[in-house]
């Protein structure tokens, strides 16, 4: 892997007068920085900035895995007696390695619960091992227990199945004969060995304890309580409190779910696990190079700082937004962030992909260095599975996401845009049009909700906004129901529930649920969010369809080829006909840098059922797709193969417009593609136009028809 020069910022969007943190790994030993505008403000690219110069470099690396670390060890002497256990539901038992429950061990010296390199159940002294006769089995309860007799230098394991299935899972115990045992230089953890942590575990814990040599408890954790805190409660009364590191997930089934109840806050009893996996990541940890002040005079927009080392550089993204309260435009783009990190080093596309997945030989011929990185530091997005094979369900902007980049080209694409480097398509044909706009981000707008929208006429998303907050949401609704307009040029936005964790403003949560398009499902009783207790899965399983928004939602997708559209009959002679001014012809958006066409990748459908409002009109539609693209998962009641694109009336693109009430309207195209046909013929094109017929109608003042 050549990639020798990588950073990210701390946080993605800053206001002028805000500071942002930049982290570099480089394998050079110095690095020269600057800072460039991407896009918005107009002027030149170049700007200046205090940070401007050379720089000692090194190379950090990214620590994997999450385990709980205590503030203080049990109160066990060394050489002394004592028993450790837990229940467990272990997911990767035979994975080769040590995995540690509970312990006190640095992998010389001390004492730890876990599980040795071929399944079994096993205590570590000093370096000796004790372990259980037969391999544990994936995904089955079991408590087990570690103890050692310091009367007669007996250690044994016992473990007991919540379930026994003769021959797989019963009862067994280990034993061994052991010298004693010396205090480690390490805190008490579970999960790990030791802080900085190894031997990472993969699976549930459950009320793990420690006793003295007479059977008294000396420390015991509830792993349930809240579940979106990082702290663990030592219950023993021993106030041996722990602190979660790299973001284990909580809000998880214990042994003694029966699935009666599925909402955690209601029986927290049944959720007192932690599901921790050796591939968790919360925050790459990495060391500032230096620190940036935006100046108050730089106008919003994206911007990047530029890092390069030898002949290789990086350019990081960063937001710049107006100042609360104080809008410089009439037009607001909305950068998706939160779908910029749910996408964050997606690989599972190229590296796993299904068996039907088209042109496989050309995406993987796509793949690039930057894939490669992430791939091979197993930086994941939420496309993900853990080494376990469960989805991931947190994702952290505090880490390199390499293929948030301006000039990114997605492998599954075959070299097309897809999320930031698609909505730069998007801004840079802004810039050629010589609009003035602001730029704001998903933070953003959750955090402040209808009043950061008050001050803007209309608002434009990006070209796959699919992952939403309910603060999102109602700050979007309310801004429309107020008289606000909304451009929606993407396909598959407003899709998921997602959550941010309150005192974790950088990591955002997604439970897949059991229905919808996607690569992994929630456990059963998992769909509700550790970060907020509300249920996840569709916006649409909670009565807020994209069709209620957007008048379009997400309906089919498909990796070969982008459609055209045809403009409807009544189109031109009805409300809208202004849409189509200067656009000659029935068919439009016959090119395209995604999948060479306007309506493809991921498509939209008008549903009234769902919630596209009575007065929308469909002004145009794209037909016809291959059988590549298959309906949605969550449209399909029983399988009949007739979810192709070649017959099922389902896949389709639909561009809709609609007028709301105060004034406020909506138009929406239904594609992602829509925004990487922008640009063609160097904007001189149908897409271009009809974008811009309606981006100046709706930001004049007046009735928009």
């Amino acid at each position: 892997m050549n990639l020798r020069i990588v950073g990210y910022t701390d946080p993605l969007c800053v206001a002028p007068g805000q500071r942002l943190h930049v982290m570099v790994s480089t394998r050079e030993p110095r690095f020269a920085a600057s800072v460039k505008r991407l896009a918005g403000g107009g002027g030149p690219t170049t700007v200046e900035s205090e940070i401007e110069g050379i720089y000692e470099g090194c190379e950090q690396e990214v620590k994997l895995g999450s385990y709980v670390v205590m503030d203080e060890a049990p109160p066990v002497e060394p050489g002394a007696g004592f028993a450790v256990e837990a229940w467990i539901y272990p997911t990767a038992p035979r994975i080769g390695r040590p995995q540690a429950i509970a312990g006190r061990y640095d992998g010389v010296r001390g004492y730890a619960l876990g599980i040795d390199e071929a399944g079994r159940a096993a205590l570590w002294l000093d370096g000796h091992v004790v372990a259980a006769p037969m391999p544990l089995m994936r995904r089955e309860w079991y408590h087990v227990r570690g103890l050692y007799d310091e009367r007669n230098g007996r250690a044994r394991v016992v473990v007991r199945p919540r379930v026994e299935w003769p021959g797989a899972a019963e009862p067994q115990e280990g034993e061994g004969t052991v010298g004693g045992w010396s205090v480690a230089d390490a805190p008490f953890c579970l999960a790990a060995w030791c802080d900085p942590a190894g031997a990472h575990y993969n699976g549930k814990i459950e009320a793990p304890r420690v006793l003295d040599r007479a059977g008294a408890l000396v420390a015991g954790w509830d792993l349930g309580g809240d579940f979106a805190s990082e702290l663990v409660v030592d219950v023993s009364g021993g106030r041996r409190h722990g602190r979660c590191v790299n973001l284990p997930m909580r809000a998880v089934t214990g042994y003694s779910w029966r699935g009666a109840c599925t909402d955690p806050t209601l029986s927290r009893e049944e959720y007192a696990a932690i599901w921790f996996h050796d591939d968790d990541l919360e925050d790459a940890g990495w060391t500032p190079a230096f620190e940036l002040r935006v100046p108050v005079s730089w106008a919003t927009g994206v911007y990047a700082v530029r890092i390069e080392a030898g002949d290789e550089a990086d350019e990081i993204p960063f937001f710049v937004r107006p100042r609360r309260g104080r809008a410089e435009a009439r037009i607001a783009v909305l950068m998706p962030t939160f779908s910029y990190l749910a996408y964050g080093n997606e690989h599972s596309s190229w590296a796993h992909p299904i068996p039907a997945t088209p042109r496989l030989e050309q995406i993987l011929a796509s793949v690039g260095e930057r894939d490669r990185y992430a791939f091979e530091r197993r930086l994941k997005s939420l496309y993900e599975m853990h080494t376990d094979g469960s989805g991931v369900a947190y994702c952290s902007r505090l880490r390199p996401i390499v293929n948030m980049r301006a000039d990114y080209k997605m492998p599954l694409l075959v070299g097309g845009p897809h999320q930031f480097s698609a909505d730069m398509q998007l801004l840079r044909w802004l810039d050629r049009l010589g609009t003035c706009y602001d730029v704001i981000t998903d933070e953003d707008l959750h955090y402040e909700g209808e009043g950061l929208l008050s001050d803007y006429r209309v608002l434009v998303t990006g070209s796959h906004p699919e992952y939403w907050s309910a603060a999102m949401l109602d700050g979007l609704e309310a801004w429309l129901d107020d008289g606000g307009r909304l451009m929606y040029l993407g396909g598959n936005g407003f899709y998921w529930v997602t959550s941010v964790f309150p005192d974790r403003p950088h990591v955002i949560e997604v439970r897949r649920g059991h229905a919808g398009t996607g690569v992994w499902r929630s456990e059963p009783g998992e769909v509700h969010h550790a970060s907020t207790g509300e249920q996840g899965g569709l916006w649409r399983f909670r009565g807020r369809a994209p069709q209620r928004i957007a008048g379009v939602g997400m309906t089919a997708q498909g990796f070969d080829q982008s459609m055209p559209y045809r403009i409807a009959s009544r189109a031109r002679s009805e409300r809208a006909a202004w849409i189509f001014e200067g656009v000659g012809g029935e068919e439009i958006g016959a090119h395209g840098a995604v999948l060479g066409g306007a309506a493809g990748f991921e498509i939209d459908r008008a549903d009234s059922d769902l919630g596209t409002p009575p007065n929308a009109l469909t002004v145009a539609t794209a037909r016809g797709f291959s059988d590549a693209y298959q309906a949605t998962s969550e449209d399909i009641l029983t399988s009949d193969s007739r979810q192709g694109g070649t017959v099922s009336p389902l896949v389709r693109a639909d561009m809709v417009f609609f007028e709301r009430a105060r004034g406020g309207a909506v138009f929406s195209t239904g594609s992602i593609a829509w925004c990487g046909a922008l640009l063609d013929n160097d904007c001189q094109n149908d897409i271009s136009k009809i974008t811009e017929n309606v981006l100046r109608r709706f930001a004049r003042d007046g009735p928009v028809v």
